[in-house]
């Protein structure tokens, strides 16, 4: 492995967690936007699936 060192010991990374280096504005304005993106696309697949399952039933009736 590389990430560990002769002796045993772990090599963390430089830099800090990205958490702690995200300004809240930033953050909540992410959030809000992938919330707008993810909510009508999980619609619409949502809907396609129920219509992909409501067409294959009509299907098997005739």
């Amino acid at each position: 492995m590389r990430s560990m060192m002769a002796n045993g010991t772990r090599v963390l990374p430089a830099c800090p967690p990205i958490s702690a280096t995200v300004d809240p504005e930033v953050r909540q304005f992410v959030i809000s936007q992938l919330v707008v993106i993810a909510l009508p696309v999980g619609t619409l697949f949502g809907i396609w699936l129920w219509m992909l399952n409501w067409g294959g039933r009509s299907r098997r009736d005739q």
